[in-house]
């Protein structure tokens, strides 16, 4: 099984064991599928039903079952959360989750090695993949210069012509 990371703890919240987290995704929305979170305690992962969910100021404050003090949740602080894969929210065709880019390989429009994608940066307008090759290139997330995106084969073919214009 594969777990996804969703976001991190970042401090302990009041008396009663809640605590803040910081959620990787932009649409907070999608938390509100998720029931439970995992997260890697001595290599192994452990589930933590979610019994609160509260947003505020970019921030959610989670109250996790049988954990109700700040003793208890001290190890989480730090700690990355994930979810199941198979408990992501379905995506349209044409989306796609961050991790998924992530080290997919880019080729050209004549197949030629570009480089490997390792970050995608959310900029409110298109989401921008940071490609690392030869040199370091950003390619834009639109129709224009990405002509397939293909996960079974980590495949990303971009025009690189209409990205040098």
């Amino acid at each position: 099984m594969r777990f996804i990371p969703v976001g991190r703890v970042i401090a302990g919240h009041g008396l009663n064991g809640a605590v803040k987290f910081q959620y990787y995704n932009e649409d907070v929305d999608q938390f509100g599928f998720y029931t439970s979170l995992y997260a890697d305690i001595g290599g192994r992962q452990t589930k933590f039903n979610l019994t609160e969910v509260r947003f505020r100021k970019g921030f959610f404050y989670l109250k996790l079952e049988d954990l109700n003090s700040p003793e208890k949740i001290s190890f989480l602080i730090n700690q990355e959360l994930s979810v199941r894969e198979v408990d992501l929210p379905l995506l349209d065709n044409d989306e796609y989750y961050d991790y998924q880019l992530i080290g997919l390989n880019v080729v050209n429009h004549k197949h030629e090695p570009v480089g490997v994608v390792t970050q995608v940066i959310h900029t409110g307008v298109n989401d921008i993949l940071t490609v690392t090759g030869r040199e370091e290139i950003l390619v834009p997330m639109v129709e224009d210069l990405i002509s397939k995106i293909d996960l079974q084969n980590a495949l990303i073919v971009i025009d690189e012509d209409t990205l040098r214009l």
